[in-house]
């Protein structure tokens, strides 16, 4: 049986590869009798290369990724294998919280993590009755089959297949720890799955996926990937996109310590919350080789985060991090975000005031986006028009729903001056120019800024 697994990016170019499907890929690709490929259109953003891809490849299963994001060119490629007479199976967030949108256009829909899934439908292929946590449409009928379990102990997983995608290019584009150096060679790796944190703009969407419990690999596991993935791709860094990495802080404290005794001389970043890391646990987390914070601060005013955020943060803690970081040697990007329901311009300014104002080498402003059937986006369906057409659902350029008190296109030139504000300030210009220093880095910066425009 071949199948072939489509990671449908045909927007943006990007440095973090599609971990989610290349765990699929090397969880199945021992199956006897089966060959697995991917379809990753990060750098080849073509619908002809699509169809000439499964035209060469002839699979007779196709899964495909959906985020909100990607939903309409998922939905492209969908008809194109469809066409071909080839089954096909969706997964991933957007299918699983909304498998209504999808059930028409594909065979199969996966709710949940894909692993058990999609090796289950291999096992039982034509015959879906028996596949555990599929939606699938027989005879006019949607059956919804019960769900899958979850995987357990995330250590049984083999490491991704990165094999089966373009690692090089993924390299050249990765951009996580560019406060550091635009030129370090580095990729993504996961550690966990699940957050225990209520934010509006992420639950329940996460629990959905991931459950409500979250997993952990162990330290061993995480540190024996890396070092084959140092040796493979010949490595500087790695960033971890875990949605939290310092939730636990025994685990971090032991993956550090097998770290400096691995001396694989690594330098690495994270995402983090201000309130779930201090001064202790960073320095010791820099002495293993941390050296960026990524942190969700998402607003100035208070009142944002509490009534519409539910982030559970306080503003002044984010300044007492980045300024503690910056006495560590750690360098930090912080996430914001505008044009929140309820908002006012009033709230927008103060959040551009405080960015500006922190001791913190990156900034990422992006537009409020209600992602469908979060807590934010059932507070914005009850008290705003919102759009039907999913790409409106871009955070990084478009707004999903329509305010009267404060227009979309006024939105938007507000994330431009704050961006513009925040990377023209002289203590930021070093970061700015640090990506002119090299043909890699312009290209990085280029990339980066078309997101926003």
């Amino acid at each position: 049986m071949n199948i072939c697994l489509v990671y449908p990016r045909l927007k943006y170019r990007s440095g973090d590869p599609p971990l989610g499907l290349a765990y699929i890929a090397s969880h199945i690709r021992k199956t006897p009798h089966v060959d697995v490929s991917i379809l990753d259109t990060t750098f080849k953003r073509s619908l002809k290369y699509v169809e000439s891809f499964l035209a060469e490849q002839k699979p007779d299963i196709v899964g495909i990724y959906f985020d909100t994001i990607m939903f309409n060119d998922g939905l492209k490629i969908s008809k194109i294998a469809k066409k071909m007479g080839i089954f096909v199976i969706a997964g991933g967030p957007h299918a699983t919280v909304m498998p209504e949108t999808l059930i028409n256009d594909v065979d199969a829909i996966a709710i949940g993590e894909g692993e058990k899934i999609v090796k289950e439908l291999i096992k039982n292929y034509p015959n879906l009755r028996n596949v555990r946590g599929i939606w699938y449409k027989e005879n006019g009928k949607i059956h919804k089959n019960p769900p899958q379990s979850r995987i357990k102990d995330l250590d049984s997983l083999e490491f991704p297949a990165r094999d089966l995608l373009q690692m090089e290019k993924y390299i050249e584009n990765w951009h996580s720890l560019d406060s550091v150096d635009v030129n370090l060679r580095g990729t993504t790796v996961m550690a966990s799955r699940g957050c225990p944190f209520n934010c509006s703009f992420c639950q329940p969407t996460l629990r959905m996926l991931f459950g409500k419990v979250m997993r952990t690999r162990s330290p061993e596991n995480v540190v024996k990937e890396i070092r084959q993935i140092k040796n493979q791709y010949d490595l500087d860094g790695i960033f971890f996109h875990d949605d939290t990495f310092t939730i636990n802080r025994n685990w971090v404290m032991r993956f550090c310590d097998l770290l400096n005794k691995e001396n694989l001389e690594i330098l690495w970043g994270c995402n983090s919350r201000v309130d779930t890391i201090d001064k202790e646990l960073m320095q010791v987390m820099y002495e293993a080789g941390l050296r960026e914070l990524h942190l969700g601060v998402e607003s100035g005013s208070q009142r944002i985060l509490d009534e519409i955020y539910q982030k559970g943060i306080k503003v002044k803690d984010a300044r007492e991090i980045t300024k503690t970081a910056r006495e560590v040697g750690v360098n930090t990007l912080c996430f914001f975000m505008m044009g929140a329901p309820t908002e006012t311009e009033e709230e927008i300014w103060k959040t551009i005031d405080f960015a500006c104002s922190l001791d913190t080498d990156e900034i990422s402003v992006s537009i409020t986006t209600p992602l469908p059937k979060t807590y934010l986006f059932n507070l914005v369906k009850e008290n705003y028009s919102i759009s039907e057409n999913f790409s409106d659902f871009d955070y990084y350029s478009k707004r999903s729903f329509h305010d009267d008190n404060l227009d979309d296109k006024r939105i938007k030139n507000l994330q431009k001056i704050a961006l513009f504000k925040f990377y023209t300030s002289s203590k930021h210009l070093a970061y700015t120019f640090k990506h002119l220093t090299s043909i890699r880095g312009i290209r990085k910066m280029i990339s980066k800024l078309r997101r926003f425009v």
